[in-house]
Parts: C-alpha cells; structure tokens; sequence
C-alpha cells in the first residue's frame, strides 16, 4: 500500500509539469499549452492509433505464455514461509524477545501465498494478558495492561520484533 505522500509527490508532479509546459510556451511566445497540447496529440497519434495486426498479438501472447512455464518450473518454493504442509512453525505464535512475552497470529496472504504475522503485541509478564500498545511522542513507546495495569516502556519496534520472528523461523530458532 503506498502512503499518502507519495500520492500528493505524483499529483503535484503532474500539476507542476502542465505549470512549466505553460510558462515554457509563454516564454517562446507560443499559445499557452500549446507544448502540452501536442504532446497530447502525438501520443493519440503515434500511440493509441498503432495498428496491431493478429499474427503480432498472438505472438505477444505465446511469448508471455512461455515466460511464465519457464519461471514456473524453475522458481523455488520459499521452504520456510510458503506451504503448509510440514510447517509446524505456524504453531510458533509466541516467544520471549528482548525479556518480553510476544503474541501474535499467521495470516496466509491469498495474492503471495506468503505468510505474515498479525496482530503482534505484548503479553502482560504478570498475568499473561494481551497488552494496549502505544507509540505516542509524549510518552514514547508504552504498553499497558488492561487487566493488573501493568506498563512496559521501551519497548523495541513491532517491524524489527517481526523480523526477529521471521528470521526466528528461516533458521529453526523457533524450536525449544
């Protein structure tokens, strides 16, 4: 998912390249967007109406039918994170990481086929309960129990701890 900036970076591209396309034929003397209005037109011309003829379109066709048999049978299955059958590491959903107790679930991304954690947090080192946690600029990082109220501070960041996890099961660290 791309974040917000990059959305705001691509529209003011646009805005700001059809801005210097205006102040461009100003400065030449030229009707204002001419530049933009031409390129408009080449792309219409040399683009949209290209003649393609079946024989060019089946061969496109067939080529990429190939490419992918060909990435198909040489592509290496990712052993660890990939199948289910014998993976006993989806049973791996907590561990003790820098002192503290982790929980968290795997999630089968049905577009990669890959696996990913979620819902990653702490559990409470008094009572086992599933912990609030907060990133706040105040306070920094905290979590708080809802159960003893327990609090934690400090504590490391939920993107290194699920790497720590993964890298965890890439090397059967997992196993006690």
């Amino acid at each position: 998912m791309k974040n917000n900036n990059e959305y705001k970076i691509a529209i003011f591209g646009a805005f700001a390249s059809i801005i210097f396309t205006a102040i461009y034929d100003f400065i030449k003397a030229k009707p204002i967007l001419s530049t933009f209005w031409n390129l408009l037109k080449w792309i219409w011309n040399h683009i949209f109406e290209f003649q393609l003829k079946i024989w060019q379109i089946l061969i496109f066709f067939i080529t990429i039918w190939i490419i992918k048999s060909i990435i198909k049978v040489f592509k290496k299955p990712n052993e660890n994170l990939t199948t289910q059958n014998d993976a006993d590491w989806l049973n791996y959903t907590e561990d003790n990481i820098n002192g503290l107790n982790w929980r968290w679930k795997w999630i089968k991304n049905v577009l990669t086929h890959k696996w990913n954690i979620e819902d990653l947090t702490i559990a409470c080192n008094k009572c086992g309960t599933s912990m609030h946690l907060d990133d706040s600029y105040v306070y920094g990082k905290t979590a708080e129990c809802p159960r003893c109220e327990n609090r934690i501070r400090d504590y490391k960041d939920l993107v290194k701890i699920e790497a720590i996890i993964i890298d965890n099961v890439k090397r059967d660290m997992y196993k006690k």
